[in-house]
C-alpha cells in the first residue's frame, strides 16, 4: 500500500481562462490499439499501415497536443519485430511529455474471468515492456473491452495501477447526471484504492465520424458549464483507419489534420492533457462503487453481463474451462524456466477475442479459436513432459470440466487429449492432437443471431464496388450474395461420437439441414458410464437402454479405448434388440472435425481406390461401401484416418456459419461433418457389433 500525497489532499481552485471569460476545459484523447493472438499476418500489417503509423505521423507534427496511447503486448511484439523504428518514435514522444502510455494486460484477457495471479502477472509483464522499450512510467491501464467488475480494484492496485477508464454508462446506472461526469472518482476494494475516469459515449460517436468542428462545439458547451471539467474520448485506435471508410475520411480527406488544427486554435480554453497530468492538478470528485458493466453495445450483445457469453456459446465455455484446467496444473512443474514458458502460453490463450461475438467476427473466426487451443495444448505439453519422463503414460480423470453439474471423463496420453461426456450420450468434445497442438473438435454450432433477422428482412441489392459489397438499406452490408441460404440452425451442439438412430429412408439432404426426426432416444441423452484401466489401456464404456419408435427397446453399448503411447482411438458399438419384433433403422455416428479451410486445395478427403469428384473439405457427398477414409491437412501436416470394421455408407457436408464482421455479413467454414452410417436389421433379442478406429499421424 502507498499514501498518495497528490491533489486528493489539496483544495484546488477552478481554473478560468484569462481574457475571454470562457472557462477552461481539459480534453483527454486516448486510443487503444490491439490485434488478437492468432490474427492473420496481413491484418497486422494493414492495420499498422492504415491506422497506427499514420496517426502517430500526424500527432508527432503537433507537439502541443497531448494524447494517451495503449498498445496490447501482442501488437507490441509484432511492432518490435517488424517495425522497430515505430517504438523509437513513441519513446521520443513519451520523453518530451506529449504522450502518456497506458498499461494493461499483456495478452488482452477479459480480466474478471482469469485468476488474480494472472491478472497481476499480465499487467506487470506489459509494464516492464513499456518501461524498458519506451521509458514509460505506467500509472493507468486499459481494461479489455472496458469490462468492469468491482473486485478488480484489488488486484489492479496490487499491480501498481492507479487509474482505469470505463464508460459513462457505468456511472449513469447509478443515476448520475452528465454534469457529474466531468471528472474522475475514487473507488476501493478491501482498502485498495483505484481512480476511475468516465468515457464520453457522445464523443465516441462524434470522433472521428462527424465533422471535426462538431466535437469542438460539443466541448465548448461543456466548458460553459464550469471550469475544471474533463472530457474523455477513449476508444479503439482502429477507428482511425481500419474501420470501413475511415482511412479515406481520417487521412485522405484530412479529418485528423483538421481536428488537430482546431485543438491548437482553441488552446486558450481547450487544454489537451493526459490522465496522469489531470490527476496531478485536480482531485477526485468523490467516492464511488460501480456495478459490473461494460460499454452499452457490449451489454446488448452479452445480454447485460459479459460472462453470459460463456452460457450463450458453449464453445467459449469449453475454451475457458480448458484454460482453467491447464492453469491448475501449472504448479506441478518443478523447473522454473519450464513453468514460466507454460505460463506465458496460458496467458496467450486468455486473449479475449475468440471468447465472444459482437460487431466483429470474434468467436466465429475459426483461426482465433485455433490459436487459443494451440497455446493451451503447447502449455499442457510442457506440463506433461515435465511430469512424465517417457512417452508411455496415460491419465484418466473424472471431473466436472465444464461446470454444468455433470461429470466428464478426461483421457490423456502422449498423443491425445480427450473429453467425453456421459451425460451427453458418451459424446466427444475435445480431440486434441499434441504433436501438432491442434484440437480437431474446435467446432461451432450454428445458431440464430439477432442480425440474421435483419438479413432475412432486407430487400438486398448486392453491389460490387471498390468500397466493398453493400446493401442499399441502412448501410446493411454483406460480402456475398445468397447468404440467406446458409441460415441453417443446428438442432443440437456439434461434437463427435454422436449416436443417431434414424429412419431408413432418411437422405443426406434432409439430415444436413436438420429436417428430420430421430426415431430413437439416444442422441445426447444420458448414458451410464464405467471406467477400466488395465495394462496401460483405458476403456470408457457407455450404455443406455432406450427405445426405437414403434419397434421396442434397444440396448446400446459404446466403448472408447485409448492406450498409452498410442495414436489410435478405438470405438466399439454393440446394439441389441430387446423387443419382440424386428427392429430396423439407420445407425449413424457423427464426427465434426475442424480444419480451418474448407475450400483450400491442401485440405482434402481421400478414399483408397477411388477418385472423389470434389475432395475439398467443404464438399457434400455420399460414398457407399467405405472401409477407410483419410482426411489430409497438409497445411498443419496432419493425416486423419477413420477405419470401419463393417463397410459404411459415408455422408459428408460442411458446417458454414453466417456471422457479422466489420466488413459486413460473411460466410465462414467451421468444420466438416462425417457420418458413417449403416442400415441395421435386428431380429428380436439379436445384436449387431461394429468397430471404428480413428488415428492421427503427423
Amino acid at each position: 500500500m502507498f499514501i498518495d500525497k497528490g491533489p486528493a489532499l489539496e483544495i484546488e481552485q477552478e481554473k478560468k481562462e484569462e481574457g475571454s471569460g470562457k472557462q477552461q476545459i481539459s480534453f483527454i484523447l486516448a486510443l487503444h490499439n490491439h490485434q488478437p493472438v492468432g490474427n492473420l499476418p496481413e491484418v497486422f500489417s494493414s492495420a499498422f499501415e492504415e491506422a497506427y503509423a499514420p496517426f502517430i505521423e500526424i500527432l508527432y507534427r503537433y507537439p502541443s497536443i497531448k494524447a494517451v496511447l495503449h498498445y496490447s503486448g501482442i501488437l507490441l511484439d509484432w511492432i518490435e519485430k517488424n517495425k522497430p523504428s515505430f517504438l523509437l518514435t513513441l519513446r521520443e514522444m513519451v520523453r518530451r511529455g506529449q504522450v502518456e502510455i497506458m498499461g494493461g494486460s499483456y495478452y488482452e484477457p477479459i480480466l474478471p474471468i482469469i485468476p488474480d495471479s494472472d491478472k497481476r502477472g499480465q499487467i506487470l509483464k506489459l509494464t516492464r515492456f513499456l518501461n524498458d522499450r519506451l521509458g514509460a512510467r505506467v500509472r493507468g491501464m486499459w481494461l479489455t473491452e472496458r469490462i468492469w467488475e468491482p473486485h478488480l480494484a484489488h488486484p489492479l492496485c496490487q499491480a501498481g495501477i492507479r487509474y482505469v477508464v470505463v464508460d459513462d454508462a457505468h456511472f449513469q446506472e447509478l443515476g448520475m447526471k452528465s454534469e457529474e461526469l466531468a471528472g474522475y472518482y475514487l473507488t476501493e476494494e478491501q482498502g485498495y484504492p483505484l481512480n476511475i475516469f468516465p468515457i464520453s459515449e457522445k464523443l465516441r460517436y462524434l470522433i472521428p465520424f462527424e465533422k471535426a468542428d462538431k466535437t469542438i462545439e460539443y466541448l465548448s458547451r461543456l466548458a460553459a458549464k464550469g471550469g475544471g471539467a474533463v472530457a474523455v474520448l477513449a476508444d479503439d485506435g482502429e477507428k482511425f483507419g481500419v474501420w470501413p471508410g475511415t482511412k479515406a475520411h481520417v487521412y485522405e480527406q484530412g479529418w485528423l489534420e483538421e481536428f488537430f488544427r482546431l485543438l491548437v486554435d482553441n488552446e486558450d480554453w481547450l487544454r489537451t492533457t493526459t490522465f496522469s497530468d489531470f490527476m496531478e492538478n485536480y482531485p477526485p470528485r468523490g467516492r464511488i462503487y460501480l456495478p459490473a458493466a461494460s460499454y452499452r453495445e457490449m451489454k446488448k450483445w452479452a445480454g447485460g453481463f459479459w460472462r453470459n457469453f460463456l452460457v450463450r456459446y458453449p464453445e467459449s465455455n469449453r475454451m475457458h474451462k480448458k484454460m482453467l484446467a491447464v492453469r491448475k496444473r501449472l504448479e506441478q512443474v518443478p523447473r522454473r524456466a519450464a513453468r514460466h514458458r507454460a505460463r506465458d502460453l496460458i496467458w496467450a490463450s486468455q486473449c479475449n477475442c475468440a471468447y465472444w461475438h459482437g460487431v466483429f467476427g470474434g468467436l466465429y473466426l475459426n483461426f482465433l479459436r485455433a490459436a487459443v487451443y494451440e497455446n493451451l495444448i503447447k502449455a499442457e505439453n510442457i506440463i506433461v513432459r515435465e511430469t512424465y519422463h517417457n512417452d508411455n503414460w496415460l491419465e484418466i480423470k473424472v471431473e466436472d470440466r465444464d461446470y454444468d453439474g455433470f461429470q466428464e471423463i478426461v483421457l490423456n496420453n502422449e498423443y491425445f487429449g480427450l473429453l467425453l461426456s456421459p451425460h451427453q450420450g458418451g459424446s466427444l468434445w475435445e480431440l486434441s492432437y499434441r504433436p501438432a497442438a491442434v484440437n480437431l473438435l474446435d467446432t461451432l454450432t450454428r445458431r440464430p443471431e439477432p442480425y440474421h433477422d435483419d438479413l432475412l428482412k432486407q430487400d438486398l441489392n448486392i453491389k460490387n464496388e471498390d468500397n466493398g459489397v453493400k446493401t442499399i438499406h441502412k448501410g446493411f452490408s454483406v460480402k456475398e450474395d445468397g447468404l440467406q441460404e446458409y441460415l441453417i440452425y443446428d438442432r443440437y451442439p456439434r461434437g463427435a461420437l454422436m449416436d443417431h438412430i434414424l429412419p431408413l429412408e432418411l437422405d443426406l439432404d434432409a439430415f444436413s439441414k436438420g429436417e428430420y426426426n430421430e426415431i430413437g432416444d439416444f442422441l445426447l441423452e444420458p448414458y451410464r458410464a464405467a471406467l477400466e484401466h488395465d495394462h496401460g489401456q483405458a476403456i470408457a464404456t457407455f450404455t443406455r437402454r432406450g427405445t426405437v419408435e414403434e419397434q421396442g427397446e434397444l440396448y446400446f453399448q459404446k466403448g472408447v479405448s485409448l492406450k498409452a503411447s498410442s495414436n489410435v482411438i478405438q470405438v466399439t458399438y454393440n446394439l441389441q434388440n430387446l423387443g419382440t419384433n424386428t427392429s430396423t433403422f439407420k445407425f449413424g455416428v457423427e464426427f465434426n472435425l475442424a480444419f480451418l479451410a474448407g475450400y483450400a486445395p491442401d485440405r482434402y478427403y481421400h478414399i483408397p481406390g477411388r477418385k472423389l469428384e470434389q475432395p475439398h473439405l467443404a464438399s457434400t457427398g455420399i460414398e457407399e461401401e467405405v472401409q477407410e477414409l483419410f482426411i489430409f491437412d497438409e497445411w498443419r501436416k496432419l493425416a486423419v484416418s477413420l477405419r470401419f470394421s463393417l463397410p459404411a455408407r459415408l455422408w459428408r457436408f460442411p458446417v458454414e456459419t453466417v456471422s457479422q464482421s466489420e466488413g459486413g455479413l460473411e460466410r465462414v467454414y467451421q468444420q466438416s461433418v462425417i457420418v458413417p452410417n449403416w442400415d441395421i436389421f435386428l431380429d428380436s433379442q439379436s445384436n449387431s457389433s461394429l468397430t471404428i478406429e480413428l488415428a492421427i499421424n503427423s
